[in-house]
Order: C-alpha cells, then sequence, then structure tokens
C-alpha cells in the first residue's frame, strides 16, 4: 500500500492491492483510479466482514473517541465471481432494496447477485 500526495489539504490518496483474511474466506481490496474494489469468491466474505466491521471495529473507534463513522469518499465497488453485485457512490442513493436488504449505504444490484449467484453452478473452464 503506498501513500501519494494530496489533491488538497486534509486530502489522503492511498492506493491498494493487498488481501483481507478473515476467519474462514478472504477478500481481494485493490484501488483503480478513483474507486476502491472489494473481490470475493462469494458472498459468504462479505457478510463475515459486515459482522466483523458492525462489531469490533465500530467499538474500537468509540474507545478511540471517534462518534462517528469515517468518511469515505471514494467510490466502490464490491464484486462476487468477478461480478459487480454492489456499490457505494459517495452522496448517492442506496434505494429501496439496500434498506430491505440492510446494506446501505451500499446500493445492491439485484442483477449482479443473480449473476454471480448463477456462476456458482457454471462449470469451470
Amino acid at each position: 500500500m503506498t501513500a501519494t500526495d494530496a489533491t488538497t489539504p486534509g486530502d489522503l490518496h492511498i492506493e491498494a492491492d493487498l488481501t483481507v483474511g478473515l476467519s474462514a474466506s478472504t477478500l481481494r481490496v485493490q484501488t483503480e483510479g478513483e474507486t476502491l474494489y472489494v473481490d470475493a469468491q462469494s458472498f459468504k466474505p462479505l457478510v463475515e466482514l459486515r459482522a466483523v466491521a458492525d462489531a469490533e471495529a465500530v467499538e474500537w473507534l468509540r474507545k478511540l473517541g471517534v462518534e462517528a463513522p469515517l468518511a469515505v469518499e471514494t467510490p466502490i465497488v464490491v464484486r462476487v465471481r468477478g461480478v459487480a453485485v454492489g456499490c457505494y457512490q459517495p452522496g448517492g442513493q442506496a434505494g429501496w432494496l439496500a434498506e430491505l436488504f440492510d446494506v446501505t449505504p451500499f446500493r445492491p444490484s439485484l442483477r449482479g447477485v443473480l449473476r454471480a449467484s448463477a456462476r456458482r453452478f457454471r462449470p469451470q473452464r
């Protein structure tokens, strides 16, 4: 991971290409241009990450005196099996589907979720 010069005082630009190890799975996190990509081989790591982020990280930040979550001003695309299943757009609306599945501020793509799910059963070439 490398940090580059900020464009505005107070901004931090980070380029990343890393693997996040969870207890039962892994995620690949990388940046391309101004977008952060989170890649998983199934939906399980995303569920696990959400549980960890909601519990441990938030509690840790509160112990440090951070009351509000950190502001993310970078678009994020979440992919499962190479298919975009959701995204986060700073200042964007998550929509009713995000509220239904309790994944706000991410905007899920029902089409993407169905395509990624279908790839699970597709024979490997």
